[in-house]
């Protein structure tokens, strides 16, 4: 990192090292990524030769392989490196955990890279702003955040976003146990959706004088032009996505009884369709029901349910699936491209 950050004061005699504020800390690191470190790796790797600096930082971080390659760049050939891993006195610093000159170590700076890559990857995956806890992205990194620390996590964050979030929340510190990204598919896949939130209360008025002074709890029901399917948490979960603006905006308009006929057939899939295509394609919420429902429009709702219900037709969900591997389907096909690439698939 640079080394013009700090100037080092004397105190009875021995030099201390002022600390650095974050904000200043978090600035400085960003420059040197699109700065020094930017110009490095123009000169290891031929295909950053016309890229900025703002334009190497952007397509680095927003994209899983390419941060984490250039991670096993700087561990196998940190000699490229060394006037940046140096501390505020200007000596090489070959430990992970030593301050450099930034006032950050570079485990420090990894797990920065690691949490800025999952914020941009929930956003797109999951939708809404990361940093608005009240938003999809917002509430799995808030549940993430802090077990975002080490550089093997980087291929792991597509893998990240499918997991429910109540399962997240459930694991906590044990998803750091977990390194293999087939194990987190399955554990998505199995988790199922998240469940249903508890019903919504309200408390009746006391009652009048005389009568019994019991106060009385009772279910609000919801209205039911806003009411979406309340029989199950799969109805739950699929209508929440079905219903989401970018899913709809894609999939077209839909008055609520043809809503209510698509729910109840994705939330009757049987397990190869989550075996085969949500945790073999590693596809996000938003992808299975974008492919969900283009299939049932396609195939419309018998040759859906022979398909995709129970007990269906698992070696043709295996064939959709392959055809769309072939297609280059994964949690970062756009929506829009997803519709074409299901359909091709089925025809396929």
């Amino acid at each position: 990192m640079p080394r013009d950050i700090a100037s080092v004061k004397r105190i009875s005699g021995k030099p201390v090292e002022p600390a650095i504020d974050h904000n200043s800390a978090v600035r400085v690191i960003n420059d040197t990524l699109k700065g020094p470190v930017a110009r490095i790796f123009r000169g290891i790797v031929p295909a950053f030769g016309d890229l900025s600096g703002g334009e190497f930082y952007d397509t680095v971080m927003g994209s899983s392989d390419l941060l984490h390659g250039c991670i096993l760049i700087l561990r196998r050939h940190p000699e490229h490196f060394r006037e940046l891993l140096v501390d505020a006195k200007g000596r090489t610093v070959n430990d992970d955990f030593v301050r450099l000159a930034c006032g950050r170590s570079l485990h420090d700076i990894i797990g920065m890279l690691v949490r800025t890559h999952a914020k941009r990857h929930f956003r797109s995956v999951l939708g809404g702003d990361p940093n608005d806890p009240t938003s999809r992205s917002g509430r799995m990194y808030q549940a993430m955040n802090e077990y975002l620390i080490h550089d093997w996590q980087v291929p792991l964050v597509p893998h990240y976003a499918p997991l429910p979030l109540h399962k997240v929340r459930e694991m906590g510190p044990r998803l750091l146990d977990i390194r293999e990204a087939e194990l987190l598919d399955a554990i998505a896949t199995a988790a199922g959706p998240t469940p249903p939130p508890l019903p919504k209360l309200t408390t009746l008025p006391l009652p009048e004088p005389g009568a019994h002074p019991t106060m009385v709890i009772v279910r609000r029901p919801a209205p039911p032009e806003e009411a979406g399917p309340q029989h199950t948490p799969q109805e739950e979960f699929w209508w929440d996505a079905i219903t989401d603006r970018k899913v709809a905006d894609i999939l077209g308009p839909r008055n609520n009884n043809e809503l209510r006929e698509l729910v109840a057939a994705l939330a009757g899939v049987n397990d190869s369709v989550r075996t085969e295509l949500f945790a073999g394609l590693s596809l996000t919420t938003f992808q299975a029901a974008t492919c969900l429902a283009t299939a049932f429009r396609v195939m419309g709702r018998t040759g859906f349910t022979g398909t995709f219900g129970n007990p269906g037709k698992p070696a043709q969900i295996a064939k959709i699936a392959t055809q769309m591997k072939k297609r280059g389907v994964s949690s970062r096909t756009d929506l829009k491209a997803l519709v074409g690439h299901t359909e091709g698939a089925l025809k396929g």
